[in-house]
């Protein structure tokens, strides 16, 4: 009996696959209690996307028969939207560093500050181990910071966040039909409901709850938005993955740097985050405007 091709099924069955892959071990977390933030958690986060790759490389190759690399979005030829990529989380960062200064949390711009924030983390019966590799090993600025995580976003972040941009901003891409927003839209829409179960642990966040799920959905469609535009302009997800790999590295400055600041606040994934992605968005979006031919936010 012969596979019936039908839009349905090429976008629900890969997703029920990918779901299934990435949401069982959250699943059973959940039942035993065990948090997202412990080791267990971090490896559930290296595997999450990795079921998400390996069902629309399913999808692609024995049932499809169809070529994986250029359908996919996967191609190597570098551009100056790569530079952008990579260079995006930053930006976003800076506008969600700002808004949380607006909002009363001064940020951490000197490394007495940034020794007292750690320090104040460290229980009481470690403080003597603390001071002493304090003592030899001094952290450096907080916005050295930064420039510290960039090469991570270029290296192994940059795989991990290829694994579902293959799948989200190349696969689905490809199988939604629409115009821009309605396109992005539902893909980030897709996105935060695979997302949805870890984030209701604790990740992205730190904070189980409802509350989390919710506020990750404005999160996803603006990230979706942003993410789209550069796959178009870039003619490849690894300009996507490489933006997504660089917030990756840069999460742990970002919190450093914003010490203090609720995480449905801070950047990235807060409302300064969300907001940052919008400043890059309108960005975007007069950058199309300006373009005689190949406008993407009015077709």
């Amino acid at each position: 009996m012969s596979f019936r091709v039908t839009k349905a099924r090429l976008i629900g069955i890969p997703f029920v696959v990918m779901a299934i892959g990435s949401w069982a071990p959250v699943l059973a977390m959940w039942l035993q209690g065990i948090e997202w933030t412990g080791p267990i958690g971090r490896a559930v986060a290296v595997w999450y996307a990795v079921p998400a790759l390996i069902a629309v490389l399913f999808m692609q190759g024995p049932v499809l028969k169809q070529p994986v690399l250029g359908p996919l979005g996967i191609r190597f030829i570098v551009n100056r939207w790569w530079l952008i990529a990579w260079l995006l989380p930053v930006a976003v960062l800076a506008v969600g560093v700002l808004i949380t200064w607006w909002a009363g949390y001064e940020p951490v711009l000197t490394v007495e500050q940034l020794i007292e924030n750690k320090r104040s983390m460290v229980p009481p019966e470690q403080m003597t181990e603390f001071e002493e590799y304090l003592a030899e090993n001094r952290p450096p600025h907080p916005l050295m910071l930064i420039v510290l995580g960039m090469p991570a976003g270029l290296t192994f972040n940059l795989l991990l966040a290829l694994c579902d941009e293959v799948a989200f901003r190349g696969y689905f891409f490809r199988e939604i039909s629409g115009g821009f927003l309605t396109r992005s839209t539902t893909i980030g829409v897709l996105w935060w409901l695979w997302l949805a179960p870890s984030v209701a642990i604790g990740n992205l966040y730190g904070v189980p709850g409802l509350g989390s799920v919710a506020l990750a959905l404005p999160w996803c469609i603006v990230a979706s938005w942003v993410l789209v535009y550069l796959r178009v302009r870039s003619e490849s997800v690894i300009a996507t993955a490489l933006a997504r790999g660089t917030i990756l590295a840069l999460t742990a400055a970002a919190l450093d740097l914003t010490f203090g600041a609720p995480s449905w606040l801070g950047p990235f994934y807060g409302l300064s985050g969300i907001a940052g992605l919008l400043a890059i968005w309108i960005v975007f979006w007069i950058h199309d405007r300006t373009r005689d031919k190949g406008r993407l936010t009015t077709s």
